[in-house]
């Protein structure tokens, strides 16, 4: 493919941290490695961004609502529509559908600009009071999108209920988010016992990485080591790495259950302090039933930890049952899973080695980024111009002259 000009445009950019995050920086760093030529659009924010290989263009909203790190209004998008105008990207893709800017952008792009636009569901919709209103809002604000990519089956049947009849025949590719494995490596099998000690761990470590949110159903951890010392098993430590709403609920319960020795939070770390934590793991929980894909779980079965999970949402679709870890239809098969390979150090080395063999083979940055291409190439070989009514009248007005 020759050389493309991509736009990837999305709220949520460093500085803050999470999977959407890095999953647009590293792609970004794979695209420019591939020769393309790659810009990042994201809101305001105080970020090293000379030291990136690409350019980032950052963008005040009229409304800005840091503490969901979004930005919003018609001034932000005018200074977009300026960006485009110098910069005559080949195509835009946009991340995250519940991203103003995101959705913006794109919608600007196809709709104004004439440029094609891709957009990646990276999240599963909760059920909520507000759910039916969210989703009118979304089917009539992705309207001028080409295309779509979802990050698991179970968020393109989502975002298939979220459209309806105004999904009109666009093309929903489903592309797994990807990881980097020379990164996420596993230690010796040796050298585990000594990443204990240094990190001040005792006995069978079981970690979580997540959001302290209600959507990831962290706060049931503590009830869940409950379950396990009370079933004789006292030589284990959860520990929870992450932030959130939750910290105060969760500590509050671990203090209720007398588990101050047994359930460690440790706040957020960077990815480099994520996999020290890993590297000194036996077992990964995720207790999430609303996970669109789960990279934290990818990134767990990367270093050989073996993963016991909800049968839920996208992370039933990146571990395989009874192979790389255990998928449970309920919490208390959460327990059991845990139970079981805490007795079985067989079957934790062996799922552990399995569970790296399996993403190997499919989760890898040149796997996902040749699917991304080649939609890339699709969306622009099939673009038809669809102008918005308003912008094709002012063009007329102006007598064709751009604006």
């Amino acid at each position: 493919m020759e050389s493309l000009k991509i736009a990837l445009a999305t709220d949520w950019f460093f500085p803050s941290y999470g999977g959407v995050e890095y999953h647009v920086h590293d792609l970004a760093v794979r695209l420019v490695e591939r020769g393309h030529e790659v810009h990042v659009i994201t809101r305001i924010g105080s970020y090293p961004d000379e030291t990136l290989p690409y350019p980032v263009h950052r963008f005040k909203g009229d409304f800005n609502l840091d503490h969901l790190h979004v930005s919003l209004g018609p001034g932000l998008l005018a200074k977009i529509n300026e960006l485009y105008k110098r910069e005559h990207f080949d195509i835009t893709h946009a991340h995250s559908i519940f991203s103003p800017l995101a959705v913006g952008t794109a919608n600007l792009s196809s709709g104004i600009r004439g440029v094609p636009s891709v957009i990646t569901d990276h999240s599963l919709m909760n059920k909520s009071l507000a759910s039916p209103v969210y989703r009118l809002i979304l089917r009539h604000s992705l309207g001028k999108v080409n295309a779509f990519i979802a990050v698991s089956e179970a968020v393109k049947e989502d975002l298939e209920r979220i459209l309806g009849k105004k999904l009109r025949g666009r093309p929903i590719y489903v592309i797994p988010n990807a990881i980097d494995l020379d990164f996420w490596r596993p230690p010796p099998q040796e050298e585990k016992e000594a990443w204990k000690e240094e990190l001040g761990l005792d006995g069978i470590v079981v970690t979580t990485t997540s959001r302290l949110t209600k959507k990831k159903r962290v706060h049931i951890i503590p009830r869940i080591a409950k379950e396990v010392v009370d079933a004789g098993y006292d030589d284990v430590t959860f520990v929870l790495i992450g932030d959130g709403p939750l910290r105060r609920k969760i500590r509050e319960r671990i203090q209720r259950y007398g588990l101050e020795d047994t359930v460690r939070m440790v706040g957020r770390k960077p990815r480099e302090e994520v996999r020290r934590y890993l590297w000194a793991s036996d077992i990964y929980l995720s207790p999430t039933i609303y996970e669109a894909f789960g990279i934290a779980v990818l990134e767990a079965q990367a270093t050989e930890v073996p993963v016991v999970a909800r049968n839920d949402g996208g992370v039933r679709e990146i571990v395989m049952d009874g192979v790389t870890g255990f998928l449970a239809g309920n919490d208390g098969e959460l327990v059991e899973g845990i139970l079981t390979l805490i007795e079985d150090p067989v079957l934790r080395r062996r799922m552990g080695r399995e569970a790296r063999k399996w993403i190997v083979g499919k989760f890898s940055w040149d796997t996902v980024v040749n699917r991304i291409l080649e939609v890339y190439r699709r969306t622009i070989d099939e673009f038809d111009e669809n102008y918005y009514l308003l912008y094709r009248v002012g063009q007329r007005i102006l007598k064709g002259r751009k604006v």
